[in-house]
């Protein structure tokens, strides 16, 4: 007996599925192509020690600005992670200077702290990827925070 309540319960389950589905599906509009607002700033400011952190913050950045969501992704590099726009610096890992550049191609904003370059000796005019720079990398993320950009921090 409950075998078979449950053969009929499973079966009214189908019907009721086949019935409601399509009409679901149907009443479902396509999804609409994203519209580019806001911005988010992607801080990176931990240093070679934690090459997996520098690695996401230039990738989640790259991906970001590729969402279509966003009208403007930046990417604030300041304290040791200052060290990724050192041309001279054989240390950076080849697959880090290749994110950062894929990042600039697809149009992430650079920003560069110009107290860091300073304090790690990088000239400004030799950066291994073309950077803005900024006097100083913690006012710029306060700028974009003013201006109602969220920040995501490696």
């Amino acid at each position: 007996m409950i075998k078979t309540l449950s053969l009929l319960l499973f079966g009214l389950g189908l019907s009721a599925a086949a019935v409601w589905l399509p009409q679901a599906q149907a009443a479902t509009p396509s999804t609409p192509a994203p519209v580019p607002k806001g911005g988010m700033v992607f801080v990176a400011n931990v240093g070679l020690e934690d090459v997996s952190s520098l690695s996401n913050a230039l990738r989640h950045a790259k991906l970001a600005k590729e969402s279509g969501y966003l009208k403007d992704v930046v990417l604030v590099i300041y304290g040791r992670a200052i060290v990724l726009l050192d041309p001279e610096l054989k240390s950076v890992p080849a697959n880090l200077r290749e994110e950062l550049n894929a990042a600039r191609t697809a149009g992430v904003r650079i920003v560069a702290c110009a107290s860091a370059l300073e304090k790690y000796g990088i000239d400004p005019a030799a950066l291994a990827s073309p950077a803005e720079v900024v006097p100083a990398g913690i006012v710029e993320v306060a700028r974009l925070v003013s201006e109602g950009y969220a920040v995501i921090r490696y």
